[in-house]
């Protein structure tokens, strides 16, 4: 069992070192599975290049940075604060009023945002209720780190920036305001346009992904053996479709392997795509190469086409 990514070191620092470089104020975002690295590393990478905040999905995803690293932003609202311990310093993210009555009810202190609805109609009070809500925490004496806005990710960036344009025009003067999904250009000339308040920008895939490169996806051939049209494999008992060879892959559904939303395989070797006897289930995969295709040996690498962020990696080859 040995899905490995390989990243190339250098270059991946150099992608990483330019957009940061390209974008004032912003803050890494680590959710998830650290975007297939880790979020106890991406915290550290971010903590070496100066940040003093980072982003996470959840409240349950704090745990793995340290205590006197960045400060974490939960960027999901959360209605279990009756039964998880946040402390102080960690900046906690309401969306509506019966999640900001929720944490009011159960961490009536420390420091929030207040997430603003955009056209993505998810998270967040309505525009024109901004105001109230904003009033309601500085009366309950919560502090408001920023108003957040996070457009859809379809469309351009001059449609989400101006989906974000419309919500700043209307919030109150000097509160400050977190974005995401925006390219540098985009964003600086939000900033510019409203100097008269604070900026910052969220980004995961564009910082630690911006270059897809620098990274490859990689698992073994475990086994190889000779079949025959019509016999029966797998734990499906599928029919082989044809004379040829069977390879059992060390990647599954267990490392978040499945096939591709059209059905295709994700696995490729010999600059072809290998064809999937059945889906794959847990720490292996069952493909089928046809006789007189190129077909790996044991020990053999075969290349692996998923998204990193659904991907659990058993190893990381920085070279």
């Amino acid at each position: 069992m040995a899905l490995t990514l390989d990243v190339n070191t250098a270059a991946w620092r150099a992608m990483v070192d330019g957009v940061w470089g390209a974008f004032p104020g912003l803050i890494p975002v680590i959710k998830g599975n650290g975007y297939g690295l880790g979020r106890e590393f991406l915290a550290g990478e971010a903590r070496r290049r100066g940040a003093t905040q980072v982003a996470v999905g959840t409240v349950f995803e704090i745990g793995d940075l340290a205590v006197d690293g960045p400060r974490p932003i939960v960027l999901t609202p959360s209605l279990d604060l009756d039964s998880v311990a946040v402390d102080e310093r960690v900046i906690l993210t309401v969306g509506s009023f019966v999640q900001l009555e929720h944490l009011l009810r159960h961490r009536p202190n420390g420091t929030v945002v207040l997430k603003v609805v955009s056209s993505a109609r998810r998270h967040g009070v309505a525009p024109e209720d901004a105001q109230r809500a904003l009033r309601l925490l500085g009366d309950a004496g919560v502090s408001v780190h920023s108003v957040s806005v996070h457009p859809r990710l379809a469309g351009s960036d001059d449609e989400r920036s101006a989906d974000i344009e419309q919500i700043v025009t209307v919030l109150p003067p000097g509160i400050a305001v977190t974005v995401s999904h925006l390219g540098a250009h985009h964003y600086v000339g939000l900033a510019e346009r409203h100097a008269d308040r604070q900026f910052g920008i969220r980004l995961g895939s564009a910082l630690w992904h911006g270059d897809k490169s620098c990274f490859a996806l990689r698992a073994k051939a475990l086994d190889v053996r000779t079949v025959r049209r019509g016999e029966v494999a797998g734990y499906r008992g599928i029919e082989v479709p044809g004379d040829g060879s069977l390879v059992i892959v060390d990647a599954g559904s267990a490392h978040g392997v499945q096939p591709l939303a059209n059905g295709d395989s994700p696995f490729h070797f010999g600059r072809r795509r290998l064809h999937l006897l059945e889906a794959p289930h847990m720490h292996v995969s069952m493909v089928f190469v046809p006789t007189g295709e190129p077909t790996p040996a044991p020990g053999d690498e075969i290349d692996v086409q998923r998204p990193l962020i659904t991907t659990s990696v058993d190893q990381i080859r920085w070279r």
